[in-house]
């Protein structure tokens, strides 16, 4: 028997008939089997099977592992920046100063809401309640007189207009709110019988919010209606309800003005 290099490749010249070589049989050497394959008489190629040493082998038995190469070459995934500059690379940026026209077209593309200070935009909150209450009551006021089948009336006074109003500014967003609750007194000439009397109501605004002017209501008191009768007082209170929809319009003046601020 012969081996030819490393390979651990040779070639046995077997007495055997083809008969007998039917079935392949090992021929071990040191730690290696030699399995001798079924193949011409002439020739025969046996392949090395590594195998552990007889003092790992248990119960005289023979295992044998595939035998991997250390010699053997990949190719690396590796990816890595060339520092070196190839002639078909892209030219580097080069530095440019900016000019007075550049800082203040970049300024103007992004408007800055909010205080001096607030460049980020974080959240800042400012009280409007003293221009909101005066503007109310400036509006309200402004409503002027309505005239009815049997007589007239107007907004006397804003005896009560409290909440508050407010400007918020959030990630360069602006929000604004309020709330509030008003309380208007109504003087007017009504024609009772063949004689015009004059009645004071009030006129009760409850607490309502931005963007609830739809369901705005009012509730009526009239300060003197002992001697009325019911039909009288009916009417009168019937006509100090038409103030609402005029209430609604300048309340809804007033928002709009508050989103401006």
């Amino acid at each position: 028997m012969s081996f030819g290099g490393s390979g651990a490749m040779g070639v046995h010249q077997s007495p055997h008939t083809n008969s007998q070589l039917s079935n392949p049989y090992l021929h071990i050497f040191g730690n290696k089997v030699f399995t001798l394959q079924n193949l011409p008489e002439s020739t025969q190629i046996l392949n090395s099977i590594d195998f552990p040493s007889s003092n790992q082998m248990e119960g005289g038995g023979v295992v044998s592992t595939e035998k991997q190469s250390t010699d053997s070459t990949t190719t690396s995934s590796y990816t890595y920046w060339v520092r070196e500059v190839k002639q078909d690379a892209a030219p580097l940026p080069v530095p440019r100063k900016l000019t007075a026209e550049d800082v203040s077209a970049g300024s103007g593309s992004c408007t800055h809401l909010g205080s001096a200070w607030n460049k980020a935009g974080t959240w800042e909150e400012k009280n409007l309640n003293k221009w909101a209450t005066e503007r109310i009551k400036e509006l309200l006021l402004s409503v002027g007189s309505l005239e009815f089948s049997s007589g007239n009336a107007k907004i006397a006074e804003v005896s009560r207009c409290t909440g508050d109003a407010f400007l918020v500014t959030v990630r360069n967003k602006k929000r604004v709110g309020y709330t509030y609750e008003i309380t208007l007194k109504v003087k007017g000439e009504w024609l009772i019988g063949e004689e015009k009397k004059t009645f004071k109501g009030n006129l009760d605004l409850a607490e309502f919010s931005y963007g609830e002017l739809d369901d705005l209501q009012v509730e009526v008191r009239l300060n003197e209606d002992k001697d009325l009768l019911l039909q009288d007082k009916q009417r009168i209170l019937q006509d100090m309800k038409s103030f609402l929809k005029p209430i609604r319009e300048k309340l809804l003046e007033f928002e709009t003005e508050l989103k401006q601020r």
